[in-house]
């Protein structure tokens, strides 16, 4: 029968590889997080004054797209080094909670008000600001946890 051993990860054998990894994962969760975040602090008539909430979430998709790509991609070898004990850590499971909200909640109801200019804006702003902060918050306290 084959089995998952984590002693064999290369990211448990080998001295820089998860260093490097969780880098790779906060880098890009700040690159997909700092995008959204534009579009949010535009619709919340901040940020950069230059562009509509519209234009920001054209122009940055790409970017928020890699970073995301990158995060979740990172996040799947981080989990890798020991699946069975972070599966039962409470801030890994309310982590991917959010963050599935956070993914749901901004490819509908975030891009749709922020492409028309609704005057929700500033409400939908602000949950997608806390929905995306929380995952952040959560993935700190998995290793106390």
């Amino acid at each position: 029968m084959l089995a998952y051993d984590p002693a064999t990860n290369p990211l448990n054998t080998t001295e820089w590889a998860y260093p490097v990894t969780e880098c790779v994962h906060v880098a890009s969760m700040a690159l997909s997080v700092g995008c959204i975040g534009l579009v949010d602090l535009r619709m919340l008539g901040m940020g950069i004054p230059s562009a509509s909430a519209a234009e920001l979430v054209r122009e940055t998709e790409c970017w928020t797209i890699l970073g995301l790509f990158l995060a979740i991609s990172s996040g799947l070898l981080i989990f890798s080094t020991d699946p069975s004990h972070i599966i039962v850590n409470g801030s890994f499971q309310f982590k991917m909670a959010v963050l599935m909200a956070g993914l749901i909640f901004n490819y509908t109801i975030h891009r749709k008000v922020a492409l028309s200019g609704s005057a929700a804006g500033p409400v939908v702003a602000c949950l997608s600001l806390a929905l995306w902060i929380a995952p952040i918050a959560a993935g700190i306290f998995i290793a106390f946890l």
